[in-house]
């Protein structure tokens, strides 16, 4: 396994996680684990012409828990610059199957290559993303 200066724990907590794509209340949601084949997935990539993702949150940098309010405006900090980068993006969820976090607004993120997920993850602090390639398999990045 790769050397990383994140908990152990914390690392089965993000792999265990459940990934929800689409967290509005009209949406249908595609629920997703990490190394699993999702064939919901894999439609959604094909009938948006994409052949990767990456889902990307800027809640509790290095997973230190923020207070809402400042897990939010930092949620709007990454939304405006993915607006302004013209990315298409969804609304996400990430919940902890074990409840020991609370559920993290993230953004699921069509088009964006490994590299800028990664820039776009440190950016933000992030201890991980969650990126996908065609092959519509969920595949957690650490990233530091």
């Amino acid at each position: 396994m790769i050397q990383s200066v994140i908990a152990k724990n914390l690392i089965a907590s993000y792999l265990c996680a459940n990934y929800q794509i689409g967290a509005g209340p009209d949406s249908d949601s595609i629920s997703l684990r990490i190394d699993q084949y999702s064939e919901a997935l894999a439609k959604f990539l094909i009938s948006s012409e994409q052949s990767c993702a990456a889902i990307i949150s800027a809640y509790n940098p290095y997973s230190l828990r923020l207070s809402n309010e400042e897990n939010l405006a930092a949620h709007e900090s990454l939304r405006d610059f993915l607006d302004r980068h013209s990315y298409p993006i969804i609304e996400s969820l990430n919940l902890d199957l074990a409840n020991s976090w609370p559920a993290e607004k993230s953004f699921f993120v069509s088009g964006l290559d490994l590299n800028n997920a990664q820039t776009l993850g440190q950016q933000y602090d992030q201890n991980a993303i969650v990126w996908i390639n065609s092959d519509a398999i969920p595949r957690l990045i650490l990233l530091r």
